[in-house]
């Protein structure tokens, strides 16, 4: 395993991974019986197909993380995963510096502060993938600086204060939490992540070719992980008592797993075999910092059960997706390869019989997973295994294994045999079962005496090298023999554990170089004891052996190395002489190996020489991984003085192909193959030949380059063609650079090209140049911060303009000067005309340059004509049309045909005032006779319409009579009775209830108060108590409450209890002192001391954001440093009914208020409203006793209204007494006149009252009516997909089935929400009278109205809700953090839960699918009746409230909570069941 310097256990090729397994289920003793030893299986030196795929023989990477697993899946590699070992919880995560007061130092408490600053995290690991899924969460890719450190790259640069933040895991994590005399703070840990949708996990992963082999092994080894994990789950012993021991932290190793597991680790300092207490202890606290999955979870649909057996995706497979898509986005993949589909039915996802997809394929398999195979029970008392020899655990305080230094060395080689083994150790030097170090740089300069004779020969007797290190050997032709000589040739690059090489033999000298990378890599129970690194031997010797040119080796085609023994693969330099085409023909044969597919990590350079003048024809066809992977293409050498120049880059799969490679002036040209440690293909086969002459094209055509045009895309190096300036007739010749174009235009733009075209010369007046596109840019639309396809103009060092396609949402996004300034399907449009200034013209070049990437979308590139730009005669100011210019493409042609640089985009001409006055007037003089002529007969007409008008008038008035369902207008002031009134009368003049209004404040340190808004500071300044934010002070109120309420509960136990042990004390006792002892005891006081510490923590104590909140010690508590600070609960008695505002205070004569009776018994605490006198009602329900239930349409006086609702409601804390909708008596209320109707008419406006067109017949309007959707009905599969879309795990982790659904067809209770929708939409668009346009209020209900939000409801409400509409009585059952209101959720997750939607007796649960007209809403406030006050001037409330949830935002709410019953209408009721 790679791991941090206390974290080292690595495992050897043929030797026991035991020590490998991960933390929380290793236990090496459980798999030594019946266990196939490794080093009995086949010995397997190749290099895996992923890089994070240790080298083991055996095939297996013991604990792969996700996000290097799902890159080896999307780039081919041949895994299984067999066992999930934990997923990340919350042991790694992002932690930041805090702020530091003495420094001055702005520490970061939320991800906004990263921005501009440096985070340290190991790139490619799940850390680094869970970082950039955070950074495009927050759009701020780009704008944070990233450092590729290790784990002890991170603990140093922390100390040395050169990151701000750090991703990271293990002992680093620690560090920086706890260890550093800096501690810092938890961001946001992996476990959260994966809360909004980004899982990460390691997991057990094997080749599977050795799979098949050793299938019995790979099950013995996943059945007794899954042991070890079952066991650890049941740490408390709940399913067997054996696990408490297990599981609990002792030195005793036969007792406990964890001194095994601890020892592993080979931490510095720790003696083997021996863990010390503390250092146990510190791992068994980390164990619970991961999440783990049983057995039978492993087994289940959702994890490695899932697929084709289930029929449907798992968890694992979703996830996998999902990290293959971001990574695409992210041109860390170039594509998602097999993962990009997930079943054969893509709209469903269910099908997952095909194998080529992610749910049908067999990466993830159970069937290594057998639960019953082994018994723990049965090891129980035998002793660890702990490691025979391991390599890298230091001593503390020596010098030892894991810190060698190196330096340059110059060795003097001799006939004798000498040895390279200061570090790297032979087995009979002192350093036997020691590594090497990380962050090496080592150079051994091995030279023989004589250099113009002698040739020397290096042997490697042992390599042992990890992934990520390499060993270079160089030879050098020119004798500098020094490790900055630019003409050093490459015979070798090394990597891996005992790979098959050759002999390396060189004239004069060998240059040996050691690299090793900022991973630690150790080996536990390295049995052989040989330790990691390598041993080399060097000698002379004047019998030349294998080379013939000092360029490098010269074997037959297809063999590699001095004694041309390697056929396997490419290794080094090759030297091929083609010789003089003129004298003979040459064709040689080239190629990456016989081994398919070819090794990670090669190197090959195939150096090539002809004839001076020559060319170099290259026949291929080669097969390479896709951007990761490439050949190519140079004129010259690298062991040149001048180098090498690029000529092309070949990176694609199945081609074949005739490149044409021009030579130095020396006849060079080189052919380089490199492979990264990851995917790989089936390589390159070739030929080379030479050919004398080159009958060039004056020009390529546009999109080809190459010597003869052979390549369909621009090249490294490319001239711009003029093509006879065809394309730009109108422009000065001696101003048409030429033509640019990225590729010919029948293929997409490729993927990581870079391509430059220096302009070569310069015009004396010119200033810049212009890119006229012949058609409009088409590159991958990206945004600002992470643009990989560009165009970009340098002059000298500088870069002069860089255009590129941006990503849009709006116009306002648009904002660069080669922009238009519109945004058109999600990307900013370029400018057809883009001047560049440049002042430098000699190195001045245009480059295109493209990322990994285009997610397989075509995109038809770049292609534009060059012009050089001269300044604007008149000034820069003056529009090119007023300068006799004219405007071509957005860019001005002045007289003369040259291009320059006059405006052509300000809308208006100066010189052609005239024409244009001519153009203008004109018009005017026919429109004012049109004008006059329309007046005079419409004069005529107005009296003859006059009739026609007030007759249709009184017709729409009758029909909007008929239209609205059980109209009425209130005949007097009625102000309802009270039901909580003990008294039976209603007592205007008693005190208003009273409620608290709560704020939970913190003690700032004094001289950071400052730093806080006015707004956030209780009190006196001086005093330091700052707010905790409305959502933070409602979470500590309800663990205070609960604390309370737990608290009197103990209270009134203890107080019974002692009663009634008073009462049998008075019965067997006579009233002595001993019984006057007992009862000068209180209760109370008996009670507050029974309540000890702790023994409510779980009550008393809340953690929001890192901080501890203790509300039973009023203290806060930083998490990371245990740092206090004093809490307060300030509380404020607050009105139940809110006092109006001064504007707002309405006198009521209480003589004209008829004060109504009691409600019946039966509609005891349901609703009821207060009347004005004029206000227009909808009656939704009627009772013969002459009650009515109600909403307002129209009111006459609203303050008048909500004085009445606060003079009936003092006095009853719970009155549900209400200004706009409730039960009233019939009496009070009459049929309206016209003048009401045409007043109410005028407040709907264009508003449609009859029913939706998409309902079915209304039976009775007065009367609700569900009709019953099929399955087959679009309006079911849309309202059951809304349903659906949120229940998804990790949020809801419930299998839903919806059993039907039903569309609610109340008439009035539409009706009531239509008028109100209205209301809010025409008091927002200043159209009230009702002369708002249709657009207008198009989009005014576009802003305002929410079609789908949820609300869970019960068999014994949602009938009432359904004829009557929603009541504010029915709340506070559930929820009141944010308002005594009605509750919508924006997600069907959040309502569907039991608490909610609360199941019948049948298990069936209830949802309504409902519109609901938000208006404009403010924050919710606990308890409160109303909304807060919007507008102060007229007291003005919001129309509604909202709760934040986790991730939200003002802008897109979790809940929303309305205050008028009419704003929401219930459109479906969906009935379904959760499992």
């Amino acid at each position: 395993r790679r791991a941090s310097k206390s974290h080292i256990g690595k495992c050897r090729p043929h030797t026991s991974p035991l020590r490998l397994l991960p933390r929380g289920i290793s236990h090496p003793r459980r798999l030594r019986q019946g266990m196939v030893h490794l080093r009995e299986l086949p010995r397997d030196m190749l290099p895996p197909n992923i890089r994070h795929l240790r080298r083991i023989a055996a095939g297996f990477r013991i604990s792969l993380g996700s996000t290097p697993l799902i890159q080896g899946l999307a780039r081919g590699a041949d895994i299984r995963v067999v066992y999930i070992n934990h997923y990340k919880g919350d042991s790694q995560g992002i932690y930041v510096r805090p702020t530091e007061d003495a420094s001055g130092y702005r520490g970061i408490e939320h991800p906004f502060d990263l921005m501009g600053k440096r985070l340290g995290v190991p790139f490619g690991s799940t850390m680094h993938y869970q970082v950039l899924f955070l950074l495009d969460t927050f759009g701020m890719m780009g704008k944070v600086e990233l450092m590729n450190l290790s784990p002890a790259e991170i603990v140093k640069a922390w100390d040395e204060r050169s990151i701000d933040a750090a991703a990271c895991w293990g002992v680093a994590r620690e560090h920086v939490l706890e260890g550093s005399d800096h501690p810092g703070n938890v961001l946001v840990s992996s476990g959260v992540l994966a809360d909004w949708g980004r899982e990460t996990f390691n997991a057990v992963a094997v080749r599977r070719d050795f799979m098949e082999d050793h299938a019995d092994f790979v099950r013995h080894f996943a059945s007794i992980l899954g042991l070890l994990t079952d066991s650890f789950i049941d740490k408390l012993g709940e399913a067997n008592v054996n696990n408490v021991n297990r599981w609990t932290p002792s030195i005793d190793p036969v007792a406990s797993y964890l001194p095994s597991l601890t020892d592993s680790l080979m931490k510095a300092g720790e003696e083997a075999r021996h863990p010390s207490s503390e250092f146990i202890n510190d791992q068994r606290r980390a164990l619970d910092l991961y999440k783990f999955l049983s057995t039978e979870e492993q087994r289940s649909c959702g994890y490695l059960g899932g697929g084709e057996a289930c029929g449907k995706p798992s968890q694992l497979h979703i996830a996998t997706q999902q990290t293959a898509k971001f990574l695409v986005d992210q041109k860390i993949l170039h594509s998602m390869g097999k993962l990009a589909f997930m079943g054969d039915n893509e709209t469903t996802g269910t099908d997952c019989s095909r194998s080529d997809t992610i749910c049908g394929s067999d990466a993830f398999t159970l069937a290594s997973l057998e639960p019953d195979l082994y018994s723990l029970d049965d090891w129980d008392g035998v002793p660890p295994f702990y490691a025979l020899n391991e390599t890298g655990r230091a001593i503390e305080g020596e010098s030892s294994a894991g810190d060698s230094d190196c330096s340059t060395k110059s060795l003097i080689a001799t006939t004798l045999v000498h040895y390279i083994g200061d570090v790297f150790r032979l087995a009979e030097t002192s350093f036997v079962g020691q590594s090497y170090s990380d962050n090496l740089d080592c150079w051994w300069v091995i030279k023989s005496t004589d250099t113009s004779r002698d040739t020397v020969e290096l042997s490697f007797q042992q390599v042992r090298i990890w992934s990520g290190d390499f060993i270079y050997v160089y030879s050098d032709p020119s004798m500098e023999c020094d490790s900055t000589s630019k003409t050093k040739v490459l015979l070798g690059k090394i990597t891996g554990l005992d790979p098959e090489l050759p002999n390396f033999l060189a004239t004069g000298c060998i240059l040996v170089h050691f690299e090793s990378d900022a991973n630690q890599e150790r080996s536990y129970n390295d049995i052989e004891n040989i330790g990691d690194g390598f041993s080399a031997s060097y000698k002379t010797t004047t019998v030349f052996r294998g080379i013939s040119s000092p360029r490098g080796y010269e074997c037959p085609d297809g063999q590699w190395g001095s004694d041309c023994s390697l056929t396997k693969h490419c290794l080094g330099t090759t030297h091929i002489d083609l010789g003089d085409p003129v004298a003979f023909s040459s064709t040689r044969t080239i190629s990456s190996g016989k081994e398919i597919p070819y090794r990670n990590n090669l190197d090959c350079i195939f150096e090539i020489k002809a004839a001076k003048g020559n060319y170099i024809s290259f026949e291929v066809e080669y097969d390479i991984e896709p951007t990761y992977d490439y050949l190519q293409l140079f004129s010259g050498t690298y062991g040149s003085a001048s180098g090498v120049t690029p000529y092309a880059f070949l990176s694609a799969e199945n081609t074949k192909h005739t490149y044409y490679i021009p030579t130095d002036d020396s006849g060079y040209a080189t052919i380089h193959f490199v492979t990264d440690p990851l995917g790989r293909r089936s390589g390159f086969s070739g030929s080379v030949s030479a050919a004398k002459s080159v009958s060039s094209m004056k020009s390529c055509p546009v999109g080809q380059s190459g010597l003869l045009c052979e390549i369909p895309h621009c090249i490294a190096q490319n001239s711009i063609e003029r093509y006879d300036h065809a394309s730009s007739p109108e422009v000065d010749p001696t101003h048409y650079i030429g033509r640019v174009a990225s590729q010919i235009k029948i293929n997409s733009i490729p993927a990581n090209i870079y391509c430059s075209w220096p302009l070569g010369k310069t015009l004396g007046d010119a200033v810049g140049i212009r890119l006229r596109f012949n058609s409009p840019l088409d590159l991958e639309p990206q945004p600002v911060a992470a643009v990989g396809d560009k165009i970009v103009v340098n002059a000298g060092d500088k870069v002069a303009a860089e255009v590129f396609v941006e990503q849009c949402s709006t116009d306002d996004v648009c904002s660069y000067y080669w922009q238009t300034g519109k945004c058109e399907d999600g990307a900013c449009a370029v400018r057809l005309s883009v001047d560049v200034g440049i002042e430098n013209f000699s190195s001045a070049e245009i480059k295109i340059v493209t990322d990994r990437s285009d997610g397989g979308k075509y995109y038809s590139g770049v292609d534009f004509d060059t012009l050089f730009i001269s300044t604007c005669p008149s000034g820069d100011n003056v529009h090119c049309e007023a300068d006799a210019g004219v405007c071509v493409d957005g860019g001005c042609i002045c007289d003369g045909n040259i291009p320059c640089t006059c405006p052509c985009d300000t809308g208006g001409l100066v010189s052609v005032f005239n024409a244009t006055l001519m153009w203008i007037l004109v018009p005017i003089v026919v429109l004012f006779v049109a004008i006059f002529i329309w007046y005079r007969r419409r004069k005529i007409k107005k009296s003859r319409a006059q009739k026609a008008i007030i007759q249709e008038k009184e017709e729409e008035l009758e029909a909007f009579r008929n239209s609205i369902v059980g109209m009425r207008t209130a005949t007097k002031n009625y102000m309802p009775k009270p039901m909580s009134n003990n008294s039976g009368g209603t007592q205007l003049s008693s005190p208003a209830p009273r409620q608290e209004k709560v704020q939970w404040c913190w003690r700032e340190t004094d001289h950071l108060v400052s730093n806080h808004a006015p707004d956030m500071i209780v009190g006196n300044a001086a005093d330091g108590w700052i707010k905790y934010d409305p959502h933070h002070s409602a979470t500590i109120e309800t663990a205070f409450r609960a604390y309370k309420d737990d608290e009197d509960e103990k209270k009134n136990s203890l107080k019974f209890s002692i009663d009634e042990s008073l009462k049998k004390l008075t019965a067997l006792s006579s009233p002595s002192g001993s019984l006057k002892k007992l009862t000068a005891f209180s209760p109370d006081t008996a009670a507050k001391a029974s309540i000890v510490r702790g023994t409510n923590d779980s009550k008393s104590v809340v953690v929001i954001d890192g901080y501890k909140i203790d509300v039973q010690d009023m203290k806060q508590t930083k998490v990371a440093t245990g740092f206090e600070r004093e809490i307060q609960r300030n509380v404020e008695i607050v009105d139940t009914v809110p006092e109006m505002g001064h504007s707002e205070i309405t006198k009521v004569d209480l003589s004209n208020v008829e004060v109504g009776s009691s409600l019946p018994d039966d509609l005891n605490c349901e609703p009821q409203m207060a009347l004005v006198k004029g206000d227009i009602l909808q009656i939704s329900s009627q009772r013969q006793d002459g009650w009515a239930f109600g909403s307002k349409l129209h009111h006459n006086d609203e303050a008048t209204a909500r004085e009445l609702v606060r003079l009936a409601s003092k006095g009853a804390a719970d009155a549900h007494i209400y200004s706009d909708t409730g039960w009233f008596t019939l009496d009070t209320t009459e049929i309206p006149t016209g003048d009401e109707l045409a007043l109410l008419q005028t407040k709907v406006g264009s508003a449609d009252l009859d029913a939706p067109l998409y309902w079915d017949d209304i039976k009775d309007p007065t009367i609700v009516q569900l009709h019953r959707l099929k399955q087959t009905d679009k309006e079911y599969k849309s309202v059951t997909e809304a349903f659906m879309s949120t229940l998804k795990p990790p949020k809801f982790n419930k299998k839903v089935k919806v059993v039907k659904v039903d569309r609610i067809q109340n008439l009035a209770m539409w009706q009531s929400y239509v008028v109100k929708r209205q209301t809010i939409c025409y008091r927002e668009t200043g159209g009230q009278d009702g002369t708002g346009s249709p657009e207008v209020m198009r989009r005014a209900i576009e802003r305002f109205e929410r079609k789908l939000l949820w609300h869970g409801t019960n068999v014994e409400v949602m009938d009432k809700i359904m004829q009557q509409g929603f009541n504010r009585s029915f709340c506070g059952k559930n929820a009141t953090v944010y308002g005594k209101g009605v509750y919508f959720a924006r997600d069907a997750e959040y309502s569907a839960y039991p608490i909610y939607a609360i199941p019948d007796k049948n298990g069936f649960q209830y949802m309504m699918a409902c519109r609901v007209t938000v208006g404009e809403y403010s924050p919710g406030e606990r308890n409160a009746l109303t909304p807060s006050i919007r507008d102060l001037s007229t007291s003005t409330l919001y129309d509604s409230t909202v709760g934040l949830l986790s991730n939200d935002t003002m802008m897109n709410p979790s809940i929303y909570v309305t205050y008028h019953d009419a704003q929401a209408y219930p459109e479906y009721l969906i009935k379904f069941t959760t499992s």
